[in-house]
């Protein structure tokens, strides 16, 4: 098959450049120039779409960088294996829970006290309410845009 047909076919073609077959090509006698066979590789769509999640987990933003990362993944398979290796490793997304303040949450709804209100969602709660700044774990956290979250322990 013709590197042009496998290249069509989104196929990985590897060819590496060929080494001469005698050390001094100037000498009188030594064997003919060996020609360089072309190159043409690429990452397949999901090859490069796990490298740039490992390179976002990594935070690597810098897009000089993962261009360049991603051409040596192209060109290398050991460096395509690496970081597919790395891309593997990353741990799957926590279901969404969060150490939040109820009072900057959009479910938190207040009541006649300064401090005190009830989740919309119906999250556990005591009997008088919710206090706006306690931290406690909530599946249903959604912060409210007006409201951020400030940085006290």
């Amino acid at each position: 098959m013709t590197l042009s047909a496998l290249i069509q076919k989104r196929e990985n073609a590897t060819a590496t450049v060929a080494t001469p077959a005698a050390h001094n090509l100037n000498k009188a006698g030594a064997v003919a120039k060996v020609a360089s066979v072309a190159v043409a590789t690429q990452l397949f769509p999901e090859e490069e779409t796990a490298i740039r999640a490992w390179l976002a987990h990594i935070e690597e933003t810098y897009p000089v960088t993962i261009a360049d990362v991603l051409a040596k993944c192209a060109a290398n398979p050991d460096a395509r294996a690496y970081c597919l290796e790395q891309a593997r490793q990353i741990p799957p997304p926590l279901e969404p829970d969060y150490t939040a303040t109820c009072g900057t949450c959009t479910h938190f709804q207040r009541i006649d006290h300064p401090n005190l209100g009830h989740c919309a969602q119906g999250e556990p709660e005591a009997i008088a309410g919710l206090w706006d700044t306690d931290r406690r774990w909530c599946r249903s956290f959604k912060q409210a845009p007006d409201k951020q979250e400030d940085s006290r322990p």
